[in-house]
C-alpha cells in the first residue's frame, strides 16, 4: 500500500456479525419454547379425538421431529460461534414447515394454529429483516394455499378461497410491517452500537489525555470539600497513592476554598514529599463542583532564587576580583618588607617575632586571595576520557591515611564508568566532599562513596551517617566564606560547586539525622547557565 494511504475498514456482513448471532440465538430459543408449548396444546386436541393416528398424521409428526433436530443442530453451531446465513434461512423455513405440520395435524381448515405462520414471519423479520419477513411470507402463503388444496383433494370440508386469500394477504401485511420495524430496529441498534463505540473511544481518549497531562487536575465539591477525582500527575505532586480514596480538600490543599474561583495564586502545602510550592488555578463546573489545576513550582522557585543569588554574587565577584588583584601587589610588598625586617632583626627579639607574624599572615591572605580568584574566575575544565570509578577509588585510598579519616568506616560501591571530565578538578571536588564527610561522621561513623553505572545522570555521591546539617544551614553552605567549622574558610564547597557547574552538572545535598547526609554530583541540562551556586549545600 502506498505511504500515506489509510486503508478503509473491512465491511462486516450483517448476517455474520455478533449481533446477528444474538438474534439467531434468540430465535432458536423462542422456537424451542413455542414449539414445545404448541405441541402440548396440539397433543391435547388430538387426544380428545380418541382415535389412532393415521399414517399422514405420523408423517406430519416426523416433520416436527425434524424441526426439533434442526433446532438442536442450530444450537450446536451457535455454541461454536458459527452463525452462517443459511442457518437463519433454515430456521425461518423450518418455522413455516412446522406451522404447516401443526395446522394439518389439527383439522386443517378449522385448526386454531394458523397464527403460527405469523410467528414464522415475525421470526424471519427479527433475524433477517425485510427479506426474511418477505421470504417467510411467501413460504407461508404457498403453504396456506397448499393446505387448502390438500383439504379439497382429501374430501375434507372446503376452506373458502376468500378466507385463504385473506389469510395470505394478512401474512403479507404482517411481513411488511414486521420487516419494516425489524429494519428500523436493526439500524437503530447499529447506530447505538456505533454511538457507544464512539463514546467509549472519546472516554478512552479523555482518560489518556487526563493521565498524560503533567499538571495536577482535581474535581471537588465546593460545598463539602469532598475530592471526587485527582489525575495521576496530581496524586504524584501531592504525594498520594495512585489508587485508593483521596483525603478532603482541606487536608491536601488547605485554604483553597477561601480563595475566589477563577483566580490563580501560589500555595505552600506540606505533602509526603515535604514542603512544596504549588501554582493553583480554579474554574467553576456546571454543578456545585470546582476544577482545580495545579503545578509543582518548588524547583522553579528554587532556581529563581539561585539565579537571583547568582546575579548578586556575580556582581560581587567582579568587584571582588578587581579588589583582589589590587590587594595582591601591596600584599607582596608588605611580605617582602617583613622578610627584610626579619633578616635584620636579632634572633629572639620582639622585632623578629612580629616580623614572622606579618609574613605568616601575609601568606594566609595570599592563599585566601588566590582561592577567591579561582572561585570568581574558575578555570575551564580540560576534559579527557576518565575512568571515574578508578579516579574515585584512588582518591579514597589516598584519604584513608588522612588523620580526619581515623576510625571512620569507609564503604565503596563503584561501577565501571567512563566520562569526559577534568580529572584534576573532579579529584578536588572529591577531596572537599570526603574530608567534610570524615569530619561530620567522626570516629565510628560511616562514609559511603558511590559511582552508579552509566547512563545514570548521577556521576557520584558521598554519604555520611551523621546527617548533621540543619535545615537552616542548607540554603547557605555553598555560599563563599560560609562555614560552620571553626577553622574553615568557607571556600571548599563554593569552589566544588563552581567546578560542577563548569562541567554542566550540579552539587545537591540532602541531610537528616535519620537518613544521613548525601552529596550528589549530578549532570543536568542548563546547569552551567543557571549559575555556580546552589540553593542547597553543606558546611565547608
Amino acid at each position: 500500500m502506498p505511504a500515506g494511504v489509510v486503508a478503509e475498514p473491512a465491511v462486516v456482513r450483517p448476517e455474520l456479525s455478533a449481533e446477528f448471532a444474538k438474534r439467531l440465538t434468540a430465535l432458536v430459543l423462542f422456537r424451542t419454547i413455542a414449539t414445545t408449548l404448541i405441541l402440548i396444546l396440539a397433543g391435547v386436541q388430538l387426544d380428545r379425538r380418541a382415535t389412532a393416528f393415521s399414517p399422514r398424521e405420523i408423517g406430519w409428526f416426523a416433520v416436527v421431529v425434524v424441526d426439533y433436530l434442526l433446532t438442536l443442530v442450530s444450537a450446536l453451531l451457535l455454541r461454536r460461534r458459527l452463525a452462517p446465513a443459511w442457518l437463519a434461512w433454515a430456521q425461518v423455513l423450518g418455522s413455516v414447515a412446522f406451522a404447516t405440520s401443526i395446522v394439518l395435524l389439527t383439522d386443517g381448515r378449522d385448526s386454531p394454529f394458523w397464527f403460527t405462520y405469523l410467528l414464522a414471519i415475525i421470526g424471519g423479520a427479527v433475524v433477517l429483516g425485510m427479506r426474511g419477513a418477505l421470504g417467510a411470507a411467501v413460504a407461508a402463503g404457498v403453504s396456506s394455499l397448499g393446505v387448502t388444496v390438500l383439504g379439497r383433494l382429501s374430501n375434507q370440508a372446503d376452506r373458502p378461497v376468500l378466507e385463504t386469500v385473506t389469510q395470505v394477504f394478512a401474512q403479507l401485511l404482517v411481513a411488511g410491517l414486521s420487516g419494516y420495524l425489524a429494519e428500523q430496529l436493526i439500524r437503530a441498534r447499529g447506530r447505538l452500537v456505533e454511538s457507544e463505540g464512539e463514546v467509549a473511544r472519546i472516554n478512552d481518549l479523555r482518560d489518556r489525555i487526563v493521565s498524560a497531562i503533567p499538571s495536577g487536575l482535581a474535581v471537588v465539591d465546593r460545598g463539602t470539600g469532598q475530592v471526587h477525582f485527582v489525575n495521576p500527575a496530581g496524586r504524584a505532586i501531592l504525594g498520594l497513592a495512585q489508587e485508593g480514596p483521596v483525603p478532603e480538600l482541606a487536608q491536601v490543599l488547605p485554604g483553597l476554598l477561601k480563595v475566589p474561583v477563577g483566580r490563580r495564586w501560589e500555595l505552600m502545602v506540606e505533602t509526603r514529599r515535604g514542603e512544596q510550592i504549588l501554582g493553583v488555578s480554579t474554574s467553576p463546573l456546571a454543578t456545585d463542583g470546582m476544577l482545580i489545576v495545579f503545578q509543582d513550582l518548588t524547583d522553579v522557585r528554587r532556581r529563581e532564587d539561585e539565579m537571583a543569588r547568582l546575579d548578586q554574587l556575580a556582581e560581587l565577584g567582579r568587584v571582588s576580583a578587581t579588589l583582589a588583584h589590587e590587594v595582591r601587589n601591596p600584599l607582596a610588598s608588605m611580605r617582602g618588607s617583613a622578610q627584610m625586617l626579619l633578616g635584620d632583626a636579632p634572633a629572639g627579639s620582639p622585632q623578629e617575632r612580629l616580623a614572622r607574624i606579618i609574613v605568616r599572615e601575609a601568606d594566609r591572605l595570599a592563599y585566601l586571595v588566590d582561592h577567591y580568584l579561582e572561585l570568581a574566575k574558575p578555570k575551564p575544565p580540560d576534559r579527557t576520557l576518565v575512568r571515574l570509578d578508578r579516579l574515585v577509588g584512588e582518591t579514597v585510598e589516598v584519604l584513608r591515611a588522612d588523620p580526619v579519616a581515623r576510625g571512620v568506616s569507609i564503604e565503596e560501591a563503584l561501577e565501571p564508568r567512563e566520562e569526559q571530565l577534568d580529572g584534576a578538578q573532579i579529584r578536588q571536588v572529591l577531596i572537599n566532599l570526603l574530608r567534610n564527610a570524615f569530619r561530620a561522621a567522626g570516629a565510628k561513623g560511616r562514609v559511603r562513596v558511590t559511582v552508579p553505572a552509566a547512563p545514570a545522570p548521577v556521576l557520584f555521591s558521598v554519604w555520611d551517617s551523621a546527617g548533621a546539617i540543619s535545615p537552616e544551614d542548607l540554603p547557605h553552605v555553598f555560599e563563599p566564606f560560609y562555614s560552620r567549622a571553626p577553622d574553615g574558610t568557607g571556600l571548599g564547597l563554593s569552589t566544588a560547586q563552581s567546578i560542577a557547574w563548569a562541567h554542566g552538572a550540579r552539587l545537591t545535598v540532602t541531610s537528616s539525622p535519620s537518613e544521613g547526609t548525601t552529596f550528589t554530583f549530578v549532570t543536568q541540562p542548563g546547569a552551567a547557565a543557571a549559575g555556580s551556586l546552589g540553593a542547597e549545600g553543606r558546611h565547608g
